[in-house]
């Protein structure tokens, strides 16, 4: 992953770097908020960029993953990981089958390794939530989760 980082770090100015870093699925601003801060970002642009950038995954997920997902089923190169995708969505579901969008949102906005906008994403569209309810529940769940992050990143930079 590192060097991933580091790749996109010497191709684009350190804003579109960061943007394109906060938009990684096991990165997103639960990550790039201290690698803005370690950049040397000013706090709160490190934040913008960051909730800017790991929002914007919700967008293309929530309206095309499942059709995505269809396809994949289709071929048997991609069966494996179209079932992968959906068992390691449906064991994350839970709690927010069981309160919809303020399970939505808490899954996002509570910062834990296997949460945040591409798993809340990825279960909105497999439970058939609205898609606009949802994107706007997730982008307000992730700029909770940003505050959060920020508010303990602050400690060590």
């Amino acid at each position: 992953m590192q060097n991933l980082i580091d790749l996109i770090r010497s191709t684009f100015s350190n804003e579109i770097a960061l943007l394109i870093i906060s938009m990684l699925p096991l990165i997103e601003l639960k990550g790039s908020i201290p690698i803005g801060l370690a950049m040397g970002f000013k706090p709160i642009n490190a934040y913008l960029y960051s909730i800017i950038g790991s929002t914007i995954p919700a967008i293309f997920i929530l309206l095309w993953i499942m059709p995505i997902i269809s396809y994949m089923k289709t071929k048997d190169s991609l069966k494996k990981l179209a079932g992968w995708a959906e068992k390691k969505a449906k064991k994350k579901e839970g709690n927010i089958k069981k309160y919809e969008y303020l399970g939505l949102f808490l899954f996002v906005a509570i910062p834990l390794p296997g949460t945040g906008v591409w798993m809340g994403s990825l279960i909105a569209s497999i439970l058939g939530l609205n898609k606009k309810k949802s994107l706007l529940i997730i982008a307000l769940g992730n700029l909770i989760a940003g505050l959060i992050i920020y508010t303990f990143s602050s400690f060590f930079f």
